[in-house]
């Protein structure tokens, strides 16, 4: 039988996230979970991957905070179904380093096991969160843009 992920344990889920607080968090970490946020790890050091309820905790007790300090989280979806929870929203925090205000879209795809947080997928809009964390337009030009045939070819 398929595991369904009550949606008051999604709730519950974020309103841990939401807090920042690792003990909260982990909480409803599985312990091999696996953590992905999508983005440039060489701009924005909160991408990455994770591995294990342990590394996640470490993330946000320790490696957070060095680089951000979360504002808010505004879900404008959540979905919930079978095994699985999707939400987007936008995220608002400040870059430590250089004090700027960073805000932007964000989604979480996120696949629960008995009653726990299996595995987590981050999508950022990381062109503009990047922009942000450098603090400038980030110019593309035709040479790092795809080809047009290898759009074709898709």
């Amino acid at each position: 039988m398929t595991y369904a992920v009550p949606r008051d344990l999604v709730d519950a889920f974020y309103h841990a996230y939401i807090s920042r607080d690792a003990q909260q968090i982990g909480a409803f970490l599985d312990d091999d979970v696996e953590w992905i946020v999508a983005g440039p790890v060489d701009v924005m050091q909160v991408c990455g991957t994770w591995r294990g309820k342990a590394a996640v905790v470490d993330r946000f007790a320790t490696q957070m905070p060095k680089i951000i300090r979360f504002k808010h989280l505004e879900i404008e979806s959540l979905l919930v179904d079978g095994d699985s929870s999707a939400m987007f929203g936008r995220i608002s925090c400040v870059h430590i380093a250089s004090g700027r205000s960073i805000c932007h879209r964000v989604s979480h795809l996120v696949r629960y096991r008995d009653g726990k947080v299996a595995s987590l997928r981050v999508v950022n809009d990381s062109l503009d969160a990047a922009e942000q964390y450098v603090g400038h337009h980030i110019a593309l030009t035709d040479e790092t843009l795809a080809p047009q045939d290898d759009l074709i070819a898709l």
